[in-house]
Order: C-alpha cells, then sequence, then structure tokens
C-alpha cells in the first residue's frame, strides 16, 4: 500500500515537472515575439520617418528646379538625385510627378509629388514568424510662389566694407527696409562695440547726410548710430546691428534666354549723341547700348547687352515694361551658359570683356511687366559674376522709374533727388547726393523671388 503510495507522488511530480517546461517554453517564446516586435516597430518607425524625410526632400528639391525654370524632366531627374545622393537609403524607389497625379494639388502646375517606397532593414519579427517584412511609403508635394519684398536695399556682400555708405550731403529717404551683409566693425545702436570679421565698418557715415528709413538690419557695426534716422521723426531708433545673414533673394533668378522671352535679334551697337536725332529701340542683342541726346524710344521687352554696357546720360529716354541685362558676349542665348551656372560664384577676376550700368539722367524707366514672366518687375539685371559698378542719379517723380536692379557684386552710386520706385539687390551701397532722394515701393511691383514650400 505504502509502495502504490510513493508511486503515485512521484508520477504527479513529474507530470508538474513537464507542464512547468512547457510553460516556460511558451513564455519564453512570447517575450522572444514581443521584444522582436518591439525591435522592428522601432525601426519601422525609423524607417518611416526616414522615407517621409526623402519624400519632403524629393519635392522640395523638384520643385526648386521647375523655379529656377528647369523643363519638367530634368526637375523630376533633379528630385531623385538629391534623395539618392544625399539621403544614403540604399534600395528605394522614388517616383516623382509634376504636376501631382493625386490629392488636392493634382494637375496643378509649379507643384511636385514624391512617394518614396522602401523596405523595413530589419526583419527579426518577420522572420521569426514567417511574415514579409512591410514596405514603408512616404508621400509628399512641394510648390513655389513668388513673395514681394519690402526691402528697399539688399546688400549681399559680407566681406566689403563699408556695405553701406554715406558721403553725401543729403538725406537717401528709404520708406522700408534696409539689409546689410557687411561683417565689418563699429558700435551697435546702443553704442556699444560690434566685432567685425573685416576691417572697416559695416555702415558708415563720412559727412553730414544720413540715412532714414523704417528698419536698418546690418551684419556688423557702424561708426556712427545717429546717422540712421527713423522715418517718423521721433520714433525708436530703426538700427539693428549683429543681425544674421541674409541669402540672395534672387539667387534662382533664371538667366535669359530665347525661351525666356529674349527675341533672337541682333541689333549690334547702339548709340544716340545728337539731339536732334528720334530713335526707336526693339527688344533684342546689343553689343552696347549708349545714349547720351535725343529722344530715344525702348519698346517693350528684354534687351541683352553682350560684353558693353548700358549707359544712359542724356536726351529724353522713355522705357515702359523693360529689362536690360548686362552679360559677357560668352552668353549663349539658346542655354544661358555659362551664367546658368552662377548661382553663388564669386565675381570674375580676369579681363573679360564686360560693363557696367549708368544712368544719370532724367529718363523715364519702368521695369518688365509680364506676370507669367520670371522676370516680372525686373528694370536692370546683370550676370551675377560681373561686379562692375551701378550709378542711379536724376531728379525723377514718382512712377517715373520702377523695379528691381540687381547686380550680386556691384557697388551701387545712388545721387540726385525726388522720389525713385526702385529695389536694389546688390553687393554694397554708396550714397552720394547732397539732395534728399527717395526710394518708395508704393504701388509698384518689384521682382519676387521664389519660395519653395511643402504643402501636403
Amino acid at each position: 500500500m505504502r509502495t502504490q503510495v510513493c508511486n503515485r507522488r512521484q508520477s504527479h511530480h513529474h507530470e508538474r515537472r513537464g507542464s512547468v517546461l512547457v510553460v516556460s517554453a511558451v513564455s519564453m517564446m512570447t517575450m522572444i515575439s514581443v521584444l522582436l516586435l518591439l525591435l522592428e516597430t522601432g525601426v519601422i518607425m525609423d524607417s518611416g520617418r526616414k522615407a517621409q524625410s526623402a519624400s519632403d526632400a524629393a519635392a522640395m528639391a523638384a520643385a526648386q528646379s521647375l523655379m529656377r525654370r528647369d523643363p519638367q524632366a530634368k526637375a523630376i531627374l533633379t528630385g531623385e538625385q538629391f534623395v539618392r545622393e544625399f539621403n544614403q537609403l540604399g534600395d528605394i524607389s522614388i517616383q516623382i510627378d509634376t504636376p501631382p497625379v493625386t490629392g488636392p494639388y493634382a494637375g496643378r502646375e509649379g507643384y511636385c509629388e514624391a512617394v518614396v517606397t522602401m523596405q523595413s532593414s530589419y526583419t527579426g519579427f518577420s522572420s521569426f514568424t514567417g511574415a514579409n517584412s512591410p514596405d514603408i511609403r512616404a508621400r509628399a508635394v512641394a510648390g513655389y510662389d513668388r513673395v514681394s519684398s519690402a526691402d528697399m536695399i539688399i546688400a549681399l556682400d559680407k566681406e566689403f566694407s563699408p556695405g553701406l555708405n554715406c558721403v553725401g550731403n543729403g538725406r537717401l529717404l528709404i520708406d522700408g527696409g534696409v539689409i546689410t551683409n557687411s561683417q565689418g566693425w563699429g558700435i551697435d545702436e546702443n553704442g556699444a562695440p560690434v566685432d567685425g570679421y573685416i576691417n572697416g565698418y559695416a555702415g558708415n557715415i563720412t559727412s553730414n547726410g544720413m540715412f532714414v528709413g523704417k528698419r536698418f538690419d546690418i551684419c556688423g557695426g557702424v561708426n556712427d548710430p545717429l546717422g540712421f534716422q527713423p522715418w517718423v521723426p521721433g520714433d525708436v531708433s530703426p538700427l539693428h546691428c549683429r543681425k544674421p545673414l541674409v541669402p540672395d533673394p534672387l539667387l534662382y533668378l533664371p538667366t535669359p534666354t530665347i525661351a525666356t522671352g529674349v527675341p533672337p535679334v541682333d541689333h549690334g551697337r547702339a548709340k544716340v549723341t545728337a539731339d536732334h536725332v528720334v530713335e526707336t529701340f526693339y527688344p533684342g542683342l546689343y553689343d552696347d547700348i549708349a545714349i547720351s541726346g535725343g529722344t530715344v524710344t525702348f519698346m517693350p521687352g528684354i534687351y541683352v547687352i553682350r560684353g558693353g554696357e548700358l549707359r544712359i546720360t542724356g536726351g529724353n529716354v522713355t522705357g515702359d515694361g523693360v529689362m536690360f541685362y548686362v552679360t559677357l558676349d560668352s552668353w549663349d542665348p539658346q542655354s544661358g551658359y555659362p551664367d546658368n551656372l552662377d548661382f553663388n560664384s564669386p565675381p570674375l577676376t580676369n579681363a573679360a570683356k564686360r560693363g557696367g550700368i549708368t544712368v544719370t539722367s532724367d529718363a523715364t524707366l519702368r521695369g518688365l511687366k509680364d506676370p507669367a514672366s520670371p522676370f516680372d518687375g525686373m528694370l536692370f539685371y546683370m550676370r551675377r559674376v560681373n561686379d562692375l559698378p551701378v550709378a542711379v542719379a536724376g531728379n525723377a517723380t514718382a512712377g517715373q522709374v520702377t523695379g528691381t536692379v540687381y547686380a550680386k557684386w556691384s557697388e551701387l552710386t545712388l545721387s540726385g533727388q525726388g522720389v525713385f520706385n526702385t529695389q536694389f539687390i546688390i553687393g554694397n551701397a554708396k550714397w552720394a547726393g547732397n539732395g534728399d532722394m527717395t526710394l518708395s515701393p508704393t504701388g509698384y511691383e518689384f521682382a519676387r523671388p521664389g519660395l519653395v514650400y511643402l504643402v501636403e
């Protein structure tokens, strides 16, 4: 009897020990599965973020290309290359459509849709369970728009001193803002020292003249804060030093070509000196334009000056809806080469033949008027690497001289009197007038820099 009892207990003990092993094994497998699932979920989420960043980058790169007026095929290739070269995501699928084919922006020109598909790199749970690792898909839509700037002077050259210089005895009145990238030293609006990265002042007053405006943003310092007065007398100082550098707002303004509105007609050299001469000029290609007398009318359109200069120093001159592009004789009217590669390139240091811009008469000149053109609102446009000077003077009335002057590396000299509805995006600016000149945006459109943004 006792022996039988012991046998039963021993058998029951072995049964319990076997059950524990089974439960433990199942629990271990469950824990491993959960751990692998958590790891794979984290990796999938990380892959999702990478895919979304890649689709955002592809859409924006393609939209940036469209803004530069690149062909549709090039914009798509740009978006694809940007992702493959800079995101380093390995084996992925990229689909870019411009215009988009789905969503609220489907069919809208100027917008790009990018869809990125990739596989999660970690397959622990999928391998453990025998399932396939899931595909990761992300989508983005980007577009561009053009926005006007209220800044009347943007002096871009950070290594030039002074970036904003007053040498005249008059007042330059700016109904808007002024930006100066010069990193010269000086003091700020409160008289505190400002360390500079280059020698000389960023903003300089060396005469009895002054600047009057709504806002002066200067990267470095100035020699005399009192030379920067508020637009409304008695307001707080409009001077703000130690401001960050501002990028070129027209960096992606395309190079004029036949495809963007330049007539392929070679007019040679245009010169008028005698007062009795009456001339009408037409858009196209010129070697040089020099007007010092006579009555001259520029018909609306784009004028390209190759290797020479634009010089208007006298005469009765009118141009309504015009843009003058001053470049070198190497410019190709079909492709825009080599100008279309300039972007942030430094100014030329060789002896290549090139000219500047001088308008010191009482001419009536109004910028291009074509909302469909990338140059809408432009008046003067210097090839970016051309650093020859730009001089603007005269006695203008409101509406007589309108538009944007873009000369990325040039020194601008302003003098004269009256009201100029003109914006200047240049290398550095010098005020040399002895009267009052007003720069005002009121009632007129300037060239609008492109802004690329995500919409989906």
